[in-house]
């Protein structure tokens, strides 16, 4: 009995936070969606993050949240462990912001995943070439 109640308030639970972000990701409110994608950040939910930061950043350019948006965008893949488009985005946050905030740790955590993403020496090594690079 304990067992069905508790199924149950954890379904409910699941239910209600996916309703949630289904309603946010069609909100136009932008503001509260950088908020949130903060949020979903600060939590580890980074797939959830880079959802919302993806829509983000093309409205957010010009303003001071893009940088922040930018660097945001690259950390939730890497930590995602997609590491090629870490590297892309953390390249495409040092050439647009070269004297950012975050720009030495773009530069790095860039290397860096283009690194991990390297496969075996005994293999191509193409990716080798441009982590070194």
């Amino acid at each position: 009995m304990k067992k069905n109640i508790l199924i149950t308030l954890l379904a409910a639970l699941l239910l209600s936070s996916c309703g949630e972000y289904n309603k946010l990701l069609k909100s136009t409110d932008y503001e509260y969606k950088y908020e949130a994608a903060k949020n979903y950040f600060a939590k580890g939910q980074y797939n959830r993050a880079a959802t919302l930061l993806n829509e983000l950043i093309a409205i957010l350019k010009g303003t001071d949240k893009a940088e922040e948006s930018l660097y945001m965008l690259g950390m939730s893949y890497y930590n995602q462990k997609d590491y090629q488009t870490a590297a892309q985005t953390f390249i495409q946050y040092y050439n647009v912001y070269p004297r950012g905030t975050f720009t030495e740790l773009a530069r790095f955590h860039a290397g860096k995943a283009l690194y991990l993403d390297t496969p075996e020496p005994r293999l191509d090594q193409s990716g080798t070439y441009s982590a070194i690079q």
